[in-house]
């Protein structure tokens, strides 16, 4: 027994020392014990892992207890789960499955099986104990033994990552919570030991820290802020023995160790209570720090560190306590942690434990030895802080010095003199100040007298003998060299002053919350940082030079990290004066970076832009970047409407608050300008603003003239004209000159749309005067506005404003507005106020929106696409089969392939063609874009012509060269009315982008087009329209004759009926172009309709032609069959199928001869020839 109790010491002693010396590495912040918490381990978003701060070694054995409740019966859990850095197989873990607990070693699984499943809402404690010498793994539940299991294995690997109730890996250097097996529950008391621990030990120190991990918050991380370890009333655990490991300060005179350790037992019996009793007080070597060195190491919050150059002797103190009787493990620690807080006052001084350094942990035993359990010959604990040695006072020094010679820098000189002379005695310099007089004579010797004064910061409490100190010290003659520096005792005044301190405050900065505390004058405080707590914030509490008043310096936040990573931690920074430039930067930043702004988003912005604004004075470079950001917004994918009087309120509060030099100042970013101007009441005489020049994403071109414009102006994308009857709105007698602000704005998706029929056709333009409401002016506001889109004269416009008092976030409004002026291009209104003003547009007879305009396109190239493919196929088909183009109707049916063709594929690559920006390349590509839309219509045309033929004139009807004659006119046709215009004037083609575009105020895709309205109205509308015409006409024929010579017909076999009729309408109506007449019905409120299925048919066109004279037709199916099947689904049949009206040769006829017969026989005849015929065109 003996001999296990000193092993136990032996050990003790080595950990307790290993303690003192990595205080530093495993306790960076202060150590909140988490003894009587629990941490709730419900998933999502709250994890616990072990902290980068605490190391596991690598153990040959070990011992490691959790206790833990399941809240919810999930089929699998995890306890917990420590890795390797970069490896996936698990080093240590505990997992659990129903009545199975798997205990995980060396990557290997180990089952235990339970006689029932862990109760839920009760605790559990499970430990695990392995030796490599032993080669034992032994499971403990509820300090009962489950299992012993062989495990070989030479040492648990060292520096891995644990997390408490999940599994994880870390995959290139970033941690990944394995979910689907969390605990879901809470966990206590993780302990981890380094040495293997009996189970009757396991249940005796089951409130005893571990040695490795602890259950405290220096060892535990979590994901979140908001992850808490909450309190428990039934995690009661009383221990009588603790270990107490601090950093003490010692201000005293006797510096033999044996004296310091008196000090310190006076220290702990005054400040203890009666059942706390010292058994072992350990001391290491001493640690002294010269002024800033040790401070820049700082990590303590609220620590002051003194500037004055003064020292103060710190040692690293461990102290075994005994509690009596027992207490609760987180209460003892609360008592000791407040009995050791306050400084203690003895006789040669004052001991304090630094902030921070303090800790309080259970252990196993106590030692009586007053030594240390080893020499200092490690490395030495970190000091946390430093303080000064005495209470300082501070004086204000005045002194005329006389020097005998010119020196080379006489400031220098006297700044030696005074330190050489003053810092022996423990006064420093501070705010020396020197001005030079004119030389004096003196005794046949010329001195040089210098007026000075500065600040005197002296360690002495007794402010008359320091006085006289100082004044004694001054008025000795100085000599270095041959230099003479002299203070006669008139010369000098000395008076003590009372700078007071710094007084606490809370900061509000990027990189969080700094809560400064109370400093003295020439002190540091040190806070730790708010995210990264293993850095510091520093910040000097100076002695004014000019005011003798104790001031903070700003803070140095440089080893701070911003507490901000995204839009949504904006909530976490509080706009104050100080650091409201600094919000602003931060805001366009991550403003600028987004093309896509949530409303959340958008709305956390906005309300830290008010706050600047409501707060923060606004400088023009503020203003600007302010103007940036709300460009920025303007610019990314999101609904502004619910936020328009936000951003007009903020743009309006930045032009009233900025100050400027000079009476103009303007800003202008892309998509806005802010125009302000300071006007001199008395000889206001009207004013303009106006935007020259706008396109979009770039800045507008402003403009303003001291003038009214009573007519509309003209030449300006935007303006707005104010009458000199504004003069009557400006206050009276005021000294500070009114603003009046403009404001112009790239309407967007900012202002909405006051309801389905309206929308907005202008920019808007606005104006104001600075906290100045105007409205029923006598001589009206001039607006001009020039449209977005042209015009037409029956469309309906109308002149409104925007009215932030309107219900739903602001809307339109028109009253008190009236338009004056209207043509295609612009709109001038009469307004008798002020503030955002517009033009809206009826758009009831043009509803194309932008989300349809976009449809429509992808609609048409899909479709064009499709077509292509399938009048390919065709074309193919036809021309690889030479049964399948004996006929008229097959070769016409060919060329119009070969138009159509050409007219998809030219569409298809036209804008690409015109983005490289060639005019000669351009006009080619529109020259063959519209010879195939004139080829097509020709050749649809020419379908039309010999179905007349076929189907209406039925008797022998003799053309020769009948396919010839209809090649050359249908491409001939086409080829002169290009080669015409291009004769006449080749800029008729072009493109849309082009400087001599007929409508520059459009923004659309580059398409090399006919740019010429007259030829386009001639050449394109009028063919087109002509060729409608009469293939309407002859649809109408035909279809009357084919249900004539149906009607005729007494067979029961006769191919009449509801199907074959609207085949024979859906093929006819494609194959003459028909479709094309749909955009004369795009009126009204069908006309998206319309347009929709315009460009659907259309463009499908090919395809449709495919289908029906390819696709569905027997005789080209039959030729599919016999040239690309084999097998069963090859006819036996090869016979030519062709029996219909044509033959080879010359001067073929259009049908079969037929004779003139008055019988029904006769009839019935010709009936099923011609019908036969229109078969073979349609069918």
């Amino acid at each position: 027994m003996q001999m296990k109790m000193d092993s136990i010491r032996v050990h003790m002693s080595i950990t307790t020392w290993l303690w003192i010396t990595s205080l530093h590495m495993c306790s960076g912040s202060p150590n909140l014990s988490y003894w009587g918490r629990k941490v709730s381990l419900m998933g999502q978003p709250c994890y616990w892992q072990l902290s980068d701060r605490c190391v596991v070694p690598e153990l040959k054995e070990l011992s490691v207890c959790i206790t833990f409740q399941r809240d919810l019966g999930t089929s699998d859990w995890t306890a917990f789960d420590y890795k390797q850095r970069g490896k996936l197989s698990v080093e240590l873990g505990l997992t659990g499955s129903r009545k199975q607990l798997k205990v995980w070693l060396f990557g290997k699984e180990n089952t235990v099986d339970l006689v029932e499943d862990l109760a839920l809402h009760q605790w559990h404690t499970i430990c695990l104990t392995w030796s490599a010498t032993a080669k034992k793994l032994q499971v403990y539940l509820n300090d009962s033994s489950l299992k012993e299991i062989h495990i070989n294995g030479s040492q648990l690997a060292g520096c891995g990552m644990l997390t408490l109730g999940v599994s994880h890996n870390v995959l290139g250097g970033v941690m990944n919570y394995e979910t689907g097996k969390e605990l879901m529950g809470s966990a206590t008391l993780f302990r981890m030991w380094s040495r293997v621990l009996a189970g009757t030990e396991l249940a005796a120190l089951r409130c005893v820290e571990g040695d490795v991990v602890r259950w405290s918050q220096r060892d535990w991380s979590k994901s979140a802020s908001y992850c808490q370890a909450e309190p428990d009333s039934n995690l009661i655990c009383e221990w009588q023995k603790y270990e107490i490991a601090m950093i003490v300060s010692i201000e005293s005179k006797l510096q033999e160790k044996e004296k310091l350790k008196i000090i310190l037992q006076n220290w702990f019996k005054d400040t203890f209570h009666s059942n706390i009793s010292v058994h072992g007080i350990f001391i290491s070597s001493s640690r002294q720090q010269l002024d800033l060195e040790l401070g820049e190491q700082l990590e303590v919050q609220g620590s002051r560190v003194s500037s004055n150059g003064t020292t103060a002797q710190r040692y690293d103190c461990l102290v075994h306590v005994e509690v009596t009787p027992k207490k609760d493990v987180w209460a003892v620690q609360e008592e000791i942690q407040r009995c050791l807080s306050p400084p203690y006052h003895h006789a040669d001084g004052v001991v304090k434990a630094i902030p921070g350094s303090l800790t309080v942990i259970s252990v196993e035993e106590l030692s009586n030895n007053t030594e240390s359990p080893l020499h200092t010959t490690g490395p030495p604990a970190l000091s946390t802080a430093s303080t000064t040695v005495f209470q300082d006072t501070f004086y204000r020094v005045i002194l005329n010095a006389s020097i005998n010679i010119t020196p080379t820098n006489p400031e220098n000189s006297i700044q030696n003199w005074l330190n050489v002379t003053l810092n022996p005695n423990h006064m420093t310099v501070l705010n020396f100040v020197m001005t030079p007089e004119l030389p004096i004579s003196e005794k046949f010797l010329i001195l040089h007298r210098y007026t000075c004064t500065f600040h005197v910061q002296a360690q002495s409490l007794n402010v008359t003998e320091t006085k006289k100190l100082i004044v004694s010290l001054l008025t000795k003659p100085y000599t270095t060299g041959s230099e003479f520096i002299e203070v006669l005792p008139g010369h000098i005044n000395v008076s003590h002053i009372a700078p007071g301190s710094c007084p606490d405050h809370d900061q509000h900065t990027l990189q969080g919350l700094f809560p400064w505390p109370k400093t003295e004058p020439q002190e540091t405080a040190i806070v730790l940082c708010e995210k990264n707590q293993l850095e510091k914030a520093t910040r000097f509490c100076k002695l004014d030079g000019m005011t003798d008043i104790a001031m903070w310096e700003p803070p140095d936040l440089s080893s701070c990290e911003r507490i901000v990573d995204g839009i949504a931690d904006l909530d976490k920074v509080n706009v104050t004066a100080n650091n409201s430039g600094e919000v602003v930067d931060l805001i366009g930043s991550l403003v600028s970076n987004q093309t896509n702004l949530s409303h959340s988003e958008l709305d956390t912005v906005l309300n830290k832009l008010e706050d600047v604004v409501a707060i923060s004075p606004i400088s023009p470079n503020m203003g600007e970047n302010i103007m940036e950001i709300l460009s920025d917004i303007l610019h990314c994918k999101a609904d502004l409407v619910s936020f328009t009087n936000k951003i007009l309120g903020v743009i309006e509060s930045v032009g009233d608050q900025m100050d400027f030099n000079g009476e103009t100042h303007n800003m202008t970013v892309p998509s806005m300008a802010l125009q302000l101007v300071n006007v001199n009441s008395s000889q206001f005489r009207g004013l303009t603003f106006g935007v020259s020049s706008f396109t979009s994403d770039n800045s507008p071109q402003i403009f303003v003239n001291e003038t009214f414009v009573e007519k509309p102006f003209t030449g300006a994308v935007a303006s707005i004209s104010l009458p000199s009857v504004l003069e009557n709105f400006f206050p009276q007698n005021n000294t500070v000159r009114p603003r009046i602000q403009f404001q112009f704005f790239d309407s967007g998706g900012l202002f909405k749309n006051p309801h389905d029929n309206m929308t907005l056709n202008t920019y808007v333009v606005s104006a104001s005067v600075t906290n100045i409401n105007v409205s029923n002016l006598h001589q009206p506001t001039i607006i001009t506005l020039r449209h977005l889109n042209r015009v037409q004269a029956q469309d309906q416009r109308m002149c409104v404003y925007w009215d932030v008092s309107k219900s739903g976030g602001g809307g339109w409004e028109s009253q008190g507005c009236v338009m004056w002026n209207t043509d295609d291009f612009q709109t001038t209104c009469q307004c008798n106020h002020l503030t955002h003003f517009g033009v809206l547009l009826d758009v009831s007879k043009a509803p194309i929106s932008e989300l349809d305009e976009q449809i429509l396109v992808i609609l048409s190239f899909v479709g064009c696409g499709l077509s292509s493919v399938f009048l390919g196929v065709t074309l193919l088909t036809y021309l690889a089969f030479e049964k399948l183009r004996q006929d008229y109707p097959s070769k016409i049916l060919i060329n119009l392939c070969v138009a159509l063709l050409g007219l998809n594929l030219v569409f298809l690559v036209n804008s690409w063609l015109a983005s490289f920006d060639s005019r000669g390349l351009c006009v080619g590509v529109a020259a063959i874009q519209h010879f195939f839309v004139l080829a097509s219509f020709t050749w649809m045309g020419l379908e039309a012509l010999h179905m007349y033929f076929a189907l209406v004139k039925v008797f022998n009807v003799y053309v020769p060269s009948y396919i010839l004659k209809l090649c050359a006119f249908g491409w001939g046709l086409p080829a002169t009315i290009i080669i015409l215009i291009l004769a006449i004037d080749k800029d008729i083609y072009g493109s849309e982008w082009d400087e001599d575009s007929q409508n520059p105020l459009q923004d659309t895709s580059p398409f090399c087009w006919v740019q010429n309205d007259n030829a386009f109205y001639v050449s394109v509308m009028g063919f087109i329209i002509l060729v409608l015409l009469c293939n309407m006409s002859v649809f109408g024929v035909v279809l009357i004759q084919i249900r004539r010579m149906q009607a005729n017909k007494i067979s029961s076999s006769s191919t009449s009926g509801l199907a074959h009729d609207l085949r024979v309408v859906a093929s006819l109506t494609f194959l003459l172009g028909l479709t094309w007449i749909l955009p004369f019905f795009s009126w009204g409120m069908a006309a998206i309709v319309f347009t929709y299925l315009f460009a659907i048919l259309n463009t499908l066109q090919g395809f449709f032609i495919f289908i029906f004279h390819c696709l569905m037709k027997e005789n080209v199916q039959k030729q599919w069959r016999i040239h690309l099947c084999c097998g069963p689904l090859r006819p036996k049949d090869y016979s030519d199928w062709s029996r219909s009206v044509t033959g080879e040769g010359r001067g073929r006829q259009v049908r079969s001869p037929s004779v003139k017969s008055e019988d029904t026989s006769s009839m019935r005849k010709i009936s099923d020839t011609s019908i036969s015929s229109v078969n073979q065109m349609i069918a």
